[in-house]
């Protein structure tokens, strides 16, 4: 763990100067300013596809191109790092927009839809995800593989990032608007009422869990891999500050640990070339965001 900790300073050391920290801290505090405690939100609710879709493919491209020239000062437009630029948002914001309310609308009734309308965009997330990146290594490198699905060497030293974390969550547990968002399967209660199964809760979990299948493939997987070959250690910092762009719907204090999440994760699967850590991280931390939702 120790070996963990002090490669991962140094690496974050290596690719990070001051004026870069102050930059980037400069860029979270305003959008955080802007999106918590103004009238303006960059995470939509309830807006139609077609306007949602290049919202958030704006919104992504932004932070990717921003981190992007924060870290290497001139844009290199070789071509997997156009094409990460352009194609990743696009992606990303496929992902977050589906349309699940129109296409499963008609399947189900209204008040199963509103309680399982997340489940299902998370398992439709995963499909997107995993075969559009089919898809984009084939064409990358001829190959139908998935980025990053290899074997890590050890996961014990995740296991124990796990237990650091702890004090951190349990003081995110404490925040007010916390509670406005977990347990994210309350809604199973607040929607079926009485008619709530165990079942309905497994499912919502178990699909929660799958989600994160999705974001480690693409951002540790995909990205990190993909413009690591191009740009080398230099990629992380935009990986994270685009990391970043998608928690803004959610508490402030996870948007902004965010950031250093995927600082931390991702200089981990740089080296790894491997998912699996980062999702037994992701989905631990996510189910004790979950426990603590229902305990306090």
């Amino acid at each position: 763990m120790k070996k963990l900790i002090t490669g991962t300073i140094t690496d974050l050391r290596q690719i990070f100067s001051w004026q870069k920290y102050l930059i980037v801290f400069a860029i979270i505090a305003t959008v955080c300013y802007i999106n918590y405690f103004s009238s303006f939100h960059f995470w939509l609710r309830a807006k139609p596809f077609f306007f949602s879709l290049p919202w958030y493919y704006l919104l992504f491209f932004t932070f990717l191109l921003t981190g992007i020239l924060i870290q290497t000062v001139t844009l290199s437009l070789k071509k997997n790092v156009a094409f990460v630029l352009f194609i990743s948002p696009l992606l990303f914001a496929l992902k977050v927009a589906f349309p699940v309310n129109q296409l499963f609308g008609s399947v189900l009734a209204p008040e199963y839809l509103k309680t399982f309308h997340q489940p299902i965009a998370w398992l439709t997330g995963v499909f997107i995800i995993s075969s559009t990146l089919l898809l984009v290594h084939r064409y990358l490198y001829g190959t139908w593989t998935l980025f990053g699905i290899k074997q890590t060497t050890s996961l014990s030293s995740y296991a124990m990032l796990i237990l650091m974390m702890l004090p951190l969550l349990l003081f995110a547990s404490a925040q007010k608007d916390f509670s406005l968002v977990y347990p994210r399967a309350k809604v199973i209660a607040e929607n079926l009422g009485s008619n709530a199964k165990p079942w309905h809760y497994l499912f919502f979990e178990t699909a929660y869990t799958t989600d994160f299948i999705s974001i480690e493939l693409f951002f540790r997987g995909f990205l990190i891999i993909v413009l690591g070959k191009t740009l080398g250690k230099q990629c992380i910092l935009p990986i994270a500050l685009f990391y970043f762009s998608i928690h803004l719907g959610k508490p402030m204090f996870e948007a902004i640990s965010s950031f250093f999440g995927g600082l931390i994760l991702g200089t981990i699967s740089y080296k790894s070339k491997s998912i699996w850590g980062g999702w037994m991280v992701h989905v631990s931390i996510a189910l004790l965001m979950e426990l603590f939702g229902f305990l306090f």
